[in-house]
């Protein structure tokens, strides 16, 4: 080895900094043994018979024995003796003093007792990579040295151990098989990783409730690249655990996964699936199928899957997506399925769902039905005005306008310009009275009609003889509903006409101004057919004025 390989090897650091250099590769503190040594017992026991200087100075210390992620012997096969020096120095310990206290004493016993290991596919890769070799095809050569060896020991261990695993629980033979199979699992691509990543997650048991923590579920593969969020040197493995986990692990929308936030939900869990979907728990697995969540498991589904599996639903509305279709109340939608304006399915038909459902297509022709002779206003004013505004005052319900509307009882109907919406629909608020009130019948007489027909008679007092009894209003006219016509039976104004006389229409007949008839019949003894105080009108009989007429014709 030339004076420049044996500078370049040795390990070497900044002041001030405690990350070591080596072969021109930056390796993290700690990476490099500076109080201990590990050594492969056979290679020890070769050195030993090949040379013939003193015994404890026959020993060559290798490189690799002083680098925390090698923990196998490449030529022999064998896990490394880890081997604590008996005093340290400044700059380290002395090796061979360590070698003839701690290993020539027993070398044989550790020869004999050295544990083959699993492989050495890494330590040969490592050590290349110490020499400068790359290989094109390594997914693992376009990394760091020390984020690719520190990414295979965490996968590996997150592999073959359970996610509560740490390295110091770990002993130099499940270490060196660790590294391993990281190793050989990153070093095939992105797409080996994740089929581990896939075994990984396919291992854990998850209860039916609770939450989830993203370390418990990828275990020291998670540890490690969350320990190192700012060096660049794994942001490709951050990018490969990053969307395994979103796409297997039901992350919310929003939610940080080593350092970014997931803008889309990918994966379901039960509880997101159904409030996607509108149905309840229960809904829902009867939707899926009970074998998903057989033996107590959760239910995760991907959202392709389930978009597949609600592929057959999404025309079926709950009451809520129709009310968000329509603009109607989800109670409106009650009330329009009462009056047979919109049909639920049968509850065979709704496809798992409990709650009852409409079908889209259904919802559409009917919204379509009333806006199909709208007309488009852009700034309507009274007496056009929404149904919601005029129904109040009109005291009419909003089914029975629908009615009106769809049976094309009423000659107008607009539309906020384009909008197709219920709270789009205009009407006429005068038109609308008329039709609600109807023609009136025939045997009915208005208050001005009968005002008309009875002389003298204040059309604002009429509703006082229908106090007492000397009148009667319409069977139709209802006083507590403004759409009823306010109208008084014929017969009941023509029994009152031919049965009482007013002042003014006796005054008429005496010819005489009304306080002089007045006085006339006080004289002539002819008294109020009615008290004022009630009817609040001079009412007399119309048979005590005939007999007074006849009287002063007689005189």
């Amino acid at each position: 080895m030339s004076r420049f390989d044996l500078g370049r090897y040795t390990p070497t650091h900044a002041v001030g900094d405690k990350a070591a250099e080596v072969g021109g590769h930056r390796l993290p503190p700690g990476s490099v043994l500076t109080s201990a040594t590990r050594v492969c017992p056979h290679c020890v026991a070769e050195d030993l018979a090949r040379f013939e200087n003193p015994t404890k100075a026959r020993p060559w210390s290798r490189l690799e024995w002083l680098l925390l992620p090698v923990r196998v012997c490449g030529r022999h096969g064998a896990v490394l003796v880890h081997v604590e020096a008996d005093a340290t120095l400044r700059a380290g310990h002395d090796f061979s003093a360590t070698l003839a206290r701690r290993v020539l004493p027993v070398l044989d016993r550790l020869r004999a007792e050295a544990e083959p290991a699993t492989g050495t596919a890494f330590v040969d890769w490592f050590v290349a990579r110490l020499d400068g070799m790359r290989n094109p095809g390594n997914w693992l050569d376009d990394v760091p040295l020390h984020a690719a060896s520190a990414f295979c020991e965490g996968l590996g261990t997150s592999v073959l151990h359970g996610p509560g695993t740490h390295p110091s629980d770990m002993g130099m033979a499940d270490l060196a098989r660790a590294a391993e199979e990281g190793y050989r699992t990153a070093a095939q691509g992105a797409e080996a990783v994740g089929s581990a990543l896939d075994g990984i997650v396919g291992r854990v048991r998850f209860g039916k409730r609770g939450s989830v923590g993203h370390g418990k579920v990828y275990g020291r593969v998670h540890a490690v690249l969350r320990a190192n969020p700012k060096d660049v040197a794994f942001e490709k493995f951050r990018h490969v655990l990053r969307e395994h986990a979103f796409g297997r692990l039901p992350i919310s929308p929003g939610t940080a996964f080593l350092g970014v936030r997931l803008d889309e939900r990918r994966m379901h869990t039960q509880r997101s699936a159904a409030f996607s979907s509108s149905r309840s728990d229960a809904g829902l697995i009867r939707l899926v199928g009970p074998e998903a969540v057989a033996d107590g498991r959760r239910l995760w589904i991907t959202v392709e899957e389930f978009g597949r599996v609600v592929a057959d639903v999404e025309d079926h509305l709950t009451a809520k997506d129709v009310a968000a279709r329509t603009g109607f109340s989800a109670k409106q939608v009650g009330h329009l399925e009462e009056a047979g304006l919109l049909s639920p399915l049968p509850e065979a038909d709704r496809n798992a769902g409990s709650k009852r459902r409409f079908l889209r297509p259904d919802v559409d022709a009917f919204m379509a039905r009333l806006f199909r002779n709208a007309v488009p206003v852009a700034n309507p004013a009274e007496p056009r005005m929404t149904i919601e505004r005029a129904a109040p005052g009109l005291r009419v319900g909003t089914v029975e306008i629908l009615n009106l509307i769809l049976d094309e009882r009423l000659a107008w109907v607009g539309r906020h310009t384009t909008g197709g919406r219920y709270g789009d629909l205009l009407i006429d608020r005068d038109e609308l009275s008329t039709v609600l009130q109807g023609a009136g019948s025939p045997d009915d007489v208005t208050e001005t009609e009968a005002a008309a027909m009875l002389a003298g008679v204040d059309p604002g007092r009429l509703w006082c003889p229908v106090r007492e009894g000397m009148l009667e209003w319409s069977p139709g006219y209802r006083p507590r509903d403004p759409r009823s016509v306010r109208a008084l039976t014929r017969a009941s104004v023509e029994a009152f006409a031919s049965e009482y006389v007013t002042l003014k229409e006796a005054a008429a007949v005496l010819g005489l101004a009304p306080q002089q008839a007045m006085r006339r019949l006080a004289e002539a003894g002819i008294g109020d057919a009615a008290a004022y105080d009630r009817v609040r009108m001079k009412l007399y009989r119309r048979r005590d004025l005939t007999a007074c007429l006849s009287a002063a014709d007689a005189a």
